[in-house]
C-alpha cells in the first residue's frame, strides 16, 4: 500500500502530496481530485506507467533536477506518462525513459494549456508525442536519444515549443497536420534523418531563432502561411548575435550556411536569405555568429574504461572527460534505460556477454553520445568439473584464514578482486549488490546469496548517488591492504566497498550497520567464548574494535550486527575461553593412535565426558614428554575411566 505525506496548500481545497520511491505515482494522481493539487516526488526512480485525466494538477520533481528523479516505464509498450483530456496540467524536473514502438515519454491526446517544463527524455521510441491538443507549452525539456521521433506533432494546433534541445534522435522535430504554432530558441542538431520536418498540410507555423546542426536540417513540404523567420529586431539571438530574425541552419561538417555565408554588416544576419531546400520557403534573415564561435558551444562525449574484458563478475570503473556538459547520462547496457548519471561510476557486470556503453553529454545547447564495447566471459572454473571444484562447480577452498577446518564455496563463481584494490588471488568468495541510494532515504545491501560472511550492510546516506553497488569479499589470509591481523583468533578476514571514489565514509553517510555471521562449529571447535565475537575495522593503519551485538541464531550460526562509521577492510575475531584447550580432530603426527581404540577429539562430541574429555584430552598430549615413575599406571587408569565413561554413555 503506498504511503502519502498530504500538506493542505493555501488554495480551497488544494494540497500538495508527496511520493517517495517505491510508493505509486498513479495511486497520488487518483487521489488528487481537487483543482491545483500538486504532487511532489522525492528524488529516486519510479518503474511504472502513469494516466492523468484530471485538470489543474501538477506533477514535478522536489529537487527541479530530472537527473535525479527518473521515472521508467514499467510496460514498454505503453506511454510512460499519458495525459488524456486532461487540462492545464503541469509536468516539470522529471528525467523520463524507457518505451519501444510507437510509444512516448510524455504524451498528450485531447489536452489543452498544458505546460511541459525543464524534462529530459531519454532512451524512449518517442520523446514527447502531442496529439488532437491546442495551446499547450513545451519548454526547456531536452529531449534526446530516442529511436524514432524527439518531439512528434499530429493534428496539435497553437502550440509553443521554446528553449527545448531536440539532439541524438532518429528525427528531431516532426509537425504534421498541425497549424498555427511557434517554435523559437530551439537546438536541433546531429539528428540522423532530419532536424525538422513540416508536412504539405501544416499551415501558420512561424519557425526562428532556433539552431539547427543536422546533415539534413529541413524536410520542409511547403504548407500555406509559414514563416521560418520573424520580423528583424534587437535582441540577443540564440548564437549571441544583436539581432533577432531568422534561424542558424549549421552541418556537421562545417558546410551550412549560416558558417559560410557573408554579414558585411556584422549585424549577424547573413547579407542573403536561405532557400529551404526542396521547398517554397526561404528563411528571409538566416542568422550568422557576428563576432567569436559562429554555434553554440555543443557538448562532446567521451569517456575511459579500466578494462574492456573479463571474467564474470567484471567491475568496470568508467573516466568521464566529456566537454561542454551540463549533465551525464550513462546506459550500460544500451537498453535505452539510464542506469547512472554520475561522472565517474562503477559497473559490476555478472553475467557473461558482449555489452554495449553508451554515454550522453547533454546541456542546453544539445547533446552527443559514445558508445564502446565490453566483452564478459565465463568465470575460469565455471560448472567446469576440472580438480578442486564440486558437482555443483562451486569450489571448496579448503580451511579459513584462521586455520580451522571449515570449508567455504564460491558463489556463482565470484573469485577474484573485481572491483576492489584487494589481488584476485587472495579473494575467496565474492558477492554484490545494487541499491538506488537517494538522500534521506534508509539504504540496505541484502547480500543473499550466501557467498561470505556478511548478510547485509546498511546505512542512512547523505546525498543523493543514483544506483550504486556494494561489493562483500571473503578473503583467504590478512588482506594485503593492513599490515598485520588482530591478536585474537580471526575467522574471517573481510573487505567490504560501497560505490566509488570514497563514497563509504562518515562523510556521506550516518547509522551504519553490518550484519555478519559466524559458524557455531567454529566457535566450539576453537573453544570460543561467545561474548568475545567482534568485528575490528581497519582504518588509518591500526585495527579497531566496533560494538556488537548478537541479534539471532540458527542451526548452523550466529548472527551479530556492528555500528561502523565507514567501509573498509575487517576481520572477524573471538577470544578462547581462559584454563580450557581447544579439542581439534586431529592428532598430532608424533602422538601414537590411542590403543583403547578412540581418538581424544571423539571425547569432546560425548555429552556427558564433554568435562572429562578436555583433562583426558591434555593427559594424552602429555603422555610422551612425561618422566615421573609410575606415570604408566596412572595413564592406564585414566584411560580406562574413559573408556568405561565412553561405553557407558
Amino acid at each position: 500500500m503506498a504511503t502519502f505525506l498530504i500538506l493542505l496548500g493555501s488554495g480551497i481545497g488544494t494540497a500538495e502530496i508527496f511520493v517517495q520511491p517505491g510508493d505509486s505515482i498513479q495511486a497520488a494522481v487518483d487521489n488528487a481530485t481537487s483543482s491545483g493539487d500538486v504532487i511532489i516526488l522525492k528524488p529516486g526512480t519510479y518503474t511504472e506507467n502513469i494516466k492523468v485525466n484530471t485538470n489543474n494538477l501538477e506533477i514535478k520533481s522536489e529537487s527541479g533536477n530530472p537527473d535525479n528523479t527518473i521515472i521508467k516505464a514499467e510496460n514498454s509498450n505503453d506511454n510512460v506518462i499519458s495525459l488524456l483530456q486532461a487540462n492545464n496540467v503541469k509536468i516539470s524536473g522529471l528525467e523520463i525513459t524507457g518505451t519501444k514502438d510507437i510509444y512516448a515519454g510524455i504524451y498528450l491526446s485531447g489536452c489543452n494549456n498544458c505546460i511541459i517544463d525543464h524534462n529530459k527524455l531519454l532512451g524512449n521510441s518517442y520523446g514527447m508525442y502531442v496529439l488532437n491538443s491546442t495551446g499547450n507549452t513545451l519548454l526547456t525539456n531536452i529531449v534526446t536519444n530516442n529511436g524514432d521521433y524527439g518531439i512528434l506533432f499530429s493534428t496539435a494546433n497553437g502550440n509553443t515549443l521554446s528553449d527545448n534541445t531536440a539532439s541524438n534522435n532518429k528525427r528531431g522535430i516532426h509537425i504534421g497536420t498541425s497549424d498555427g504554432n511557434k517554435l523559437s530558441g530551439n537546438t536541433i542538431s546531429l539528428n540522423s534523418v532530419y532536424g525538422l520536418y513540416v508536412c504539405p498540410k501544416s499551415d501558420n507555423n512561424v519557425v526562428f531563432n532556433n539552431y539547427f546542426n543536422n546533415t539534413v536540417n529541413g524536410d520542409i513540404k511547403n504548407g500555406t502561411g509559414n514563416s521560418y523567420n520573424t520580423t528583424k529586431s534587437a535582441g540577443t539571438n540564440i548564437v549571441a548575435g544583436p539581432y533577432i530574425g531568422g534561424n542558424f541552419w549549421a552541418k556537421p561538417d562545417g558546410t551550412g550556411f549560416s558558417q559560410t555565408a557573408a554579414d558585411g554588416d556584422g549585424d549577424g544576419i547573413a547579407d542573403s536569405g536561405y532557400k529551404l531546400e526542396k521547398s517554397i520557403y526561404a528563411d528571409q534573415l538566416p542568422l550568422v555568429s557576428a563576432s567569436g564561435p559562429q554555434q553554440p558551444v555543443i557538448p562532446v562525449a567521451n569517456f575511459e574504461m579500466s578494462t574492456t574484458n573479463g571474467s564474470a563478475p567484471l567491475s568496470v570503473q568508467f573516466t568521464d572527460y566529456s566537454e561542454n556538459t551540463v549533465s551525464l547520462s550513462w546506459d550500460f547496457e544500451n537498453d535505452g534505460v539510464v542506469d547512472s548519471t554520475d561522472k565517474n561510476p562503477v559497473r559490476m557486470y555478472e553475467s557473461p556477454g558482449t555489452y554495449t556503453v553508451n554515454l550522453t553529454a547533454a546541456s542546453e545547447k544539445g547533446a552527443a553520445s559514445k558508445t564502446a564495447i565490453i566483452t564478459v566471459t565465463q568465470t575460469i572454473g565455471d560448472n567446469s568439473g576440472s580438480s578442486g571444484t564440486g558437482d555443483n562447480g562451486t569450489e571448496d577452498s579448503g580451511s579459513s584464514s584462521s586455520g580451522s577446518s571449515h570449508s567455504s564455496h564460491k558463489s556463482e563463481g565470484s573469485s577474484g578482486g573485481g572491483g576492489s584494490p584487494e589481488p584476485q588471488s587472495n579473494v575467496e568468495a565474492k558477492e554484490i549488490s545494487q541499491f538506488f541510494i537517494a538522500s534521506g532515504n534508509p539504504v540496505k545491501f541484502d547480500f543473499s546469496k550466501n557467498a561470505t560472511s556478511v548478510v547485509y550492510v546498511s546505512f542512512d546516506s547523505k546525498k543523493t548517488v543514483g544506483r550504486t553497488t556494494a561489493i562483500a569479499e571473503m578473503l583467504r589470509g590478512k588482506s594485503t591492504l593492513v599490515s598485520e591481523l588482530p591478536s585474537e583468533e580471526v575467522y574471517k578476514s573481510l573487505n567490504i566497498w560501497v560505490g566509488d571514489g570514497g563514497f563509504g565514509t562518515s562523510k556521506n553517510i550516518e547509522n551504519a550497520v553490518i550484519c555478519f555471521k559466524v559458524e557455531k562449529s567454529w566457535i566450539q571447535g576453537k573453544n570460543i567464548d561467545q561474548s568475545s565475537i567482534t568485528l575490528n575495522r581497519y582504518n588509518n593503519g591500526k585495527w579497531g574494535q566496533l560494538p556488537v551485538n548478537l541479534t539471532g541464531k540458527d542451526n548452523g550460526f550466529l548472527y551479530f550486527t556492528a555500528k561502523t562509521p565507514g567501509f573498509s577492510s575487517f576481520a572477524i575475531t573471538g577470544k578462547a575461553k581462559k584454563g580450557e584447550t581447544a579439542v581439534t580432530n586431529s592428532q598430532p603426527a608424533s602422538q601414537p593412535a590411542s590403543q583403547s581404540g578412540f581418538e581424544t577429539g571423539n571425547l569432546s562430541k560425548e555429552g556427558n565426558v564433554t568435562a572429562l574429555g578436555s583433562g583426558v584430552g591434555q593427559a594424552l598430549e602429555n603422555r610422551a614428554s612425561t618422566k615421573s615413575p609410575g606415570f604408566e599406571t596412572v595413564y592406564g587408569v585414566i584411560s580406562l575411566i574413559a573408556l568405561f565413561l565412553y561405553k557407558k554413555k
